[in-house]
């Protein structure tokens, strides 16, 4: 399996990290100064990053707490919204639930579980739900060339010591007698590979970096699905030779002897984030929804989340409270860094391994005009410097359309 060429892939930020090369010495960060912003001040430019932008130690963006300030629907409005098992990887939703911030938008949100993704994604498409937050699977994609109208509009968590494998963190952990030399990666042929949803799972993308350098498909692996405790609980009876383990599975396997850390997510983009059914961009339907569920998403960013929320007893308790475990269990892992900005090309990318996976239903690449919708997070925060006034038009002639419009199609600027 290979990737189309790009300056830096999904792929290629991965090379690195399962190869000799230094691990990165920077990662993803936050604004300095955040303590100086007043509370409440509007985002504007500084809610704005160039997507373009892939550096490995980019800044995210980030705006005062409290900002984007809430602006009430007129009558309460009922959303639901669906998750997969609740994890620390969605904390701005879980967050916005525990501190009202949804509830400052007057919607009233009903939080609905799934068991895995095409469950969550086949009920967004359905209409059963409004909107989805998690991983970008293979069935979001399915779902989107089903004809659904369904769209991309929120970033999710990034791995702020992504590449570096000195730090304990979700990855690829693999069995050390499972190849004779580093990096030979062809050993693994035909070996058992925990992947919690298998090839349909996003972090085949990943994966797919590691193995590529020395030749290697996941087509010539045998890949498992299985999850969690289950996967790490193999790999460590050398029933497996190698499992993908999120968090909290992982911390069973660190320091055990003969396991090691060959990958990680991907260093600047995130493979998650927040997709709505189209009537929630649609000027003509229910855009002012889709602005206050996003609005109470980025605001709750920047007020809880804008750092190393872990500092804070109070988030770190309410997020305790949300996932049901301990203070002590949140802190027994990194902080995420969220990104509500959606960088350039990534649904592309993603699609590419998918593809050549036969992940997804389809065998053509879908545009990411058809995908990704940023312009409820330029709206709320304000942002004309990086949204320009070609793409700010377009949002109501592409969502005048319907569902079969293409309404992010600024995106092409």
């Amino acid at each position: 399996l290979t990737l189309a060429s790009t300056s830096c892939s999904l792929v290629e930020q991965n090379d690195e990290a399962a190869s000799g090369a230094p691990a990165a010495t920077a990662g993803v960060r936050a604004p300095s100064g955040l303590d100086e912003l007043a509370p409440g001040e509007p985002c504007g430019d500084a809610g704005a990053t160039e997507t373009t932008d892939l550096a490995a130690d980019r800044v995210v963006a980030r705006c005062a707490p409290g900002s984007p300030a809430p602006e009430p629907l007129p009558a309460p409005t009922r959303l639901r919204v669906g998750t997969e098992a609740p994890s620390e990887e969605i904390a701005p939703l879980l967050l916005a639930l525990e501190h009202d911030e949804l509830a400052a938008e007057n919607l009233v949100v009903e939080h609905v579980e799934y068991p895995g993704p095409l469950a969550l994604y086949e009920a967004l498409g359905r209409g059963e739900i409004d909107a989805a937050v998690g991983r970008l699977d293979a069935p979001f994609f399915d779902q989107v060339h089903a004809g659904t109208g369904i769209r991309l509009v929120l970033g999710g968590a990034l791995a702020r010591d992504a590449n570096d494998r000195g730090v304990a963190q979700p990855g690829l952990w693999i069995r050390s007698d499972q190849i004779t030399e580093p990096a030979k990666w062809s050993d693994l042929e035909g070996a058992r590979i925990a992947v919690g949803d298998g090839i349909d799972d996003v972090v085949a993308v990943p994966l797919t970096g590691v193995i590529r350098q020395d030749d290697l498909s996941l087509n010539e692996l045998r890949i498992e699905a299985r999850t969690g405790e289950e996967a790490a609980t193999l790999l460590k009876e050398g029933q497996i030779g190698a499992a993908w383990l999120d968090e909290p599975a992982w911390r069973s396997v660190e320091g055990v002897d003969g396991i090691e850390l060959v990958a990680t997510l991907p260093a600047s983009e995130s493979v998650g984030g927040v997709t709505v059914a189209h009537r929630l961009v649609d000027v003509d339907a229910d855009r002012a929804v889709g602005l206050a569920f996003v609005r109470a998403l980025i605001r709750t960013v920047n007020t809880y989340l804008a750092d190393d929320y872990q500092a804070d007893d109070e988030v770190v308790a309410a997020l305790a409270d949300a996932l049901g475990v301990e203070p002590d269990d949140v802190r027994a892992t990194p902080p995420w860094l969220f990104d509500w900005e959606l960088r350039d090309g990534t649904t592309e990318r993603l699609q590419t391994v998918f593809v050549q996976l036969g992940s997804v239903l389809y065998e053509d690449e879908i545009p990411e005009r058809e995908i990704v919708d940023r312009t409820l997070y330029r709206e709320v925060v304000g942002a004309t410097s990086v949204a320009d006034e070609a793409a700010a038009g377009a949002v109501g002639d592409a969502a005048a359309d319907g569902a079969g419009a293409d309404p992010d199609a600024q995106d092409q600027a």
